[in-house]
């Protein structure tokens, strides 16, 4: 997904388009590791406005990725939404253009503004992040999840294992031994 700036009116310009993850190699990367694995095409909405030699872009990504829940490994179905505001600009307004480029790129991150060259915005990467950014670090199946047994790993949401509370790990064992004056 690309726009070419030289032809964008004052007014802006709106896209939309539904994208195969598995044709953006770090979301393909992704389910190829089996980190996860996207339900169906992602919607992206974009609106780029023109503003004094920058580019204002509002977007918006949705879509559904299949996650092991993090409490009890069952697999789960996770909506993804995320809004996200960039500036995009050829180069860092200001005195940036007598720094050297690795400054004008510490700064342009710093700033929020997104360098690119040309006549031409790709979408891209910027895509890649904001969904990777969207996906929940801990997804869980339920609020209520009860995740797995420490002792022998069943799952607790099936009901209560056959553990016995009483196991204590070997290396505490002596502290059993231990009297107290009282």
């Amino acid at each position: 997904m690309q726009i070419h700036v030289a032809n964008l009116s004052a007014e802006g310009l709106r896209l939309e388009d539904r994208i195969d993850p598995g044709k953006l190699p770090d979301l393909a990367a992704l389910q190829q590791n089996e980190d996860c694995r996207f339900e169906g095409p992602l919607t992206v909405s974009l609106r780029v406005m023109p503003s004094v030699g920058m580019f204002q872009v509002e977007g918006l990504i949705k879509g559904k990725v299949i996650l092991a829940c993090s409490r009890c490994l069952a697999v789960t179905e996770c909506p993804l939404r995320n809004t996200f505001r960039l500036t995009f600009a050829r180069r860092i307004p200001g005195d940036a253009a007598d720094s050297p480029p690795e400054a004008v790129e510490l700064q342009a991150e710093e700033l929020g503004v997104v360098l690119f060259e040309g006549d031409q915005i790709d979408f891209r990467d910027i895509i890649q992040e904001q969904v990777i950014l969207a996906i929940p670090m801990q997804p869980i199946c339920r609020q209520d999840c009860r995740g797995l047994c420490a002792r022998c790993g069943a799952n607790l949401n099936d009901g209560p294992c056959d553990c016995r509370g009483d196991n204590v790990d070997p290396r505490l064992a002596i502290l059993k031994t231990l009297k107290f004056d009282s």
